[in-house]
């Protein structure tokens, strides 16, 4: 299995972590650890989501971008390459 990190930058909704993992399970992808918090403004979050699978990273990544109130999803390359290793 593979793991990736992602660094969402998000609304700060009451639904928004619900929606992230809701996609995410459908997707086929386990959590494997979350970080939280708020930014600078406390209207937005960073979140940091750290997943485990098989299927490919571009797939959850094109599907939490269609998120309403996602702004900005990266994915850490350095652990994606970590574990293709």
């Amino acid at each position: 299995m593979q793991q990736h990190t992602l660094r969402i930058t998000a609304q700060d909704q009451p639904t928004v972590l619900e929606r992230l993992l809701q996609v995410t399970r459908y997707r086929g992808f386990i959590v494997t650890g979350m970080t939280m918090f708020p930014s600078v403004d406390e209207s937005v979050l960073d979140i940091e989501l750290t997943v485990q699978s098989d299927k490919s990273i571009d797939h959850l990544h094109h599907q939490l971008n269609k998120l309403i109130d996602v702004s900005e999803i990266s994915v850490n390359e350095s652990d994606a390459l970590k574990c293709r290793a």
